[in-house]
């Protein structure tokens, strides 16, 4: 091991929370198990990014990708909410021509690198090394015509590599301030430990055309890890305008931090340091920058893996941190994370939302072998103190049913999750994914957060929430690039107007008009104007008109 690094070890008093079960969430929505004749996904799923609105149609829709499916093929595929706590599969691609090898493996991303409106689904995927025409980078463009997504793939690259061995993490971000989105990957082009080498890649489609792509390698790094990591994240924790990315290799949870210098397509090293002193803890999609206590500095979050055997003994637990950066990043180490909780299943992605809808952020944790997912609300004070947070669970699976000591049936490790309204339905979802292999368990779930209801007599003679008054929250997310959600409450029915205005107060987009039920409701809006135009960067504002009642608050868009 290189000998300018050293561990940093802290001892942590063994304290592990034991959070109490929320039950106002329920499991709504879940896949057929594959040993009830479900089909898709073909493998665990491993990678799922979302909400999105493709057809602006005020359902939400996510992409999951398969992985370890051997003979099957790794496939990814495109859910759609269709109505009130039902998701349907739209659309599905099956990566036959690739690695079908039992330990392959795929990561996905969402963006419009070609800056046309219409996004696209960029999948990473193992592929057979030695081979032509095997290209890791699979592309799939929104058709705005069939609102669908196409039967072959828009455009492919093999990023100029023999293979992909590991298809650790791809996130697509515009991280340079030149109008164009970015394409950032963590890939291992070969075996481990012996022709292999692991790298981080920042690409971008040179020429915006993907029927005729020209490819640019902005950045590469084949040097400062030996082992591909399965975490990407973006932000700017020391607010220098300049934003970062992180990674972290597979082992001892190795952070390695690059920035851009401020000018398009230039970037540079800023630090690299362990967090742990077991050489198979890791990340998955467990690092989000976010000011959560508004206060203007941002804060990072970050979940370690945990350690297990082979056969799923646990032999470490996963950790909690929040991080504090009042310098610039190149002096981050590990003596700027604080310790709030650890977790002995392990912990997988960490996820910002508000779920319940009660204008408190969460951070959402994956407690993989725990079979559940914890939720930290933070309430107010210091964001490296627990007790500023309360914790609950808001999912446990039936850990009675385990009836295979040595693997995974009867068991949902909790993997990838999101949060927002998917369906539509005024009440806040959450889905999440299971990388298990249990052949009687789903994959793929949605739970959705319920208030309790004051029941009212209506004119129509049903029954429904009656809210105390007009309410209008906070978007979120906020800041946001490109979607964000607004949550209201009508204390009667009614006709109402939900308005985008620009900082002059121009109306650019009327959401919604007309006549609405009384209770809660959400809408998506994916940052474009009246004329389906994507609207720049900067300061908003949304109204809410309901009778001779008038709310309108703040937001950002930050491309």
């Amino acid at each position: 091991m290189n000998n300018k690094y050293c561990f940093l070890y802290i001892t942590l008093c063994a304290f592990i929370y034991s959070a109490e079960i929320d039950s106002s969430f329920s499991v709504k929505w879940q896949t057929t198990p594959w040993g009830s004749g479900g089909l898709y996904p073909a493998g665990p799923a491993w990678s799922m990014v979302g909400p999105f609105d493709f057809d602006n149609d005020g359902f939400g829709d996510f992409i999951a990708t398969s992985s370890y499916t051997g003979q099957f093929c790794n496939d990814a595929m495109h859910y759609e909410a269709v109505a009130d706590d039902s998701i349907a599969l739209k659309w599905v691609y099956t990566f036959s021509t690739l690695s079908c090898t039992y330990d392959n493996y795929s990561s996905v991303a969402v963006g419009d690198i070609d800056n046309d409106q219409n996004p696209e689904i960029l999948a990473l995927i193992d592929t057979r090394p030695g081979e032509t025409g095997q290209d890791g980078l699979q592309i799939f463009e929104w058709n705005p015509t069939t609102l669908s997504f196409p039967e072959t793939p828009t455009a492919t690259w093999s990023m100029l590599l023999d293979s992909v061995w590991e298809a650790g993490q791809i996130l697509v971000e515009e991280i340079d301030n030149d109008g164009n989105q970015e394409i950032i990957v963590s890939v291992m082009d070969g075996p481990w430990g012996s022709t292999g080498s692991s790298r981080l890649m920042i690409i971008e489609l040179e020429n915006g055309d993907l029927t005729n792509p020209v490819w640019n390698i902005e950045y590469e790094d084949p040097v400062t890890t030996n082992w591909s990591g399965y975490n990407i994240s973006v932000g700017d924790l020391d607010q220098d305008g300049m934003k970062e990315i992180y990674t972290v290799a597979y082992e001892y949870y190795h952070i390695i931090v690059y920035e851009n210098s401020g000018n398009p397509d230039e970037y540079d090293y800023q630090t690299d340091f362990y967090v742990t002193n077991e050489v198979s803890e890791r990340a998955n999609q467990s690092i989000v920058i976010a000011d959560i206590d508004l206060n203007g500095t941002n804060e990072m979050f970050a979940l370690t893996s945990g350690t297990n055997s082979l056969t799923g003994t646990l032999l470490t637990p996963g950790y909690f941190y929040t991080v504090i950066c009042t310098t610039g990043v190149d002096s981050l180490t590990f003596e700027n994370f604080h310790y709030l909780a650890e977790y002995p299943g392990g912990l997988r992605q960490l996820s910002l939302g508000d779920a319940d809808q009660d204008g408190k952020q969460n951070l959402y944790l994956a407690g993989h072998y725990n079979e559940a997912i914890y939720d930290w609300e933070y309430n107010v004070g210091d964001p490296q103190n627990s007790e500023s947070y309360s914790e609950s669970m808001i999912f446990m699976d039936d850990t009675t049913d385990n009836f295979t000591p040595n693997n995974d049936q009867g068991k949902v490790r909790v993997a990838k999750l999101f949060s927002g309204d998917i369906d539509n339905d005024g009440n806040g979802d959450v889905v999440f994914s299971s990388g298990s292999f249990a052949t009687d368990k789903s994959q793929l779930f949605m739970i959705e957060h319920e208030e309790e209801t004051i029941v009212a007599d209506v004119d129509d003679n049903n029954l429904d929430v009656m809210p105390n008054k007009l309410n209008l929250k906070q978007n979120y997310p906020n800041p946001f690039n490109p979607t964000t959600a607004f949550y209201y409450n009508l204390p009667k029915s009614g006709t109402i107007e939900l308005t985008i205005l620009d900082a002059l107060g121009r109306n650019i987009l009327t959401i919604y008009e007309g006549y609405q039920r009384l209770g809660s409701h959400n809408v998506l809006w994916n940052g474009k104007d009246q004329n389906g135009n994507q609207v720049p960067s900067g300061i908003y504002f949304y109204r809410l008109l309901f009778g001779d009642q008038s709310i309108t608050k703040k937001m950002v868009l930050n491309r």
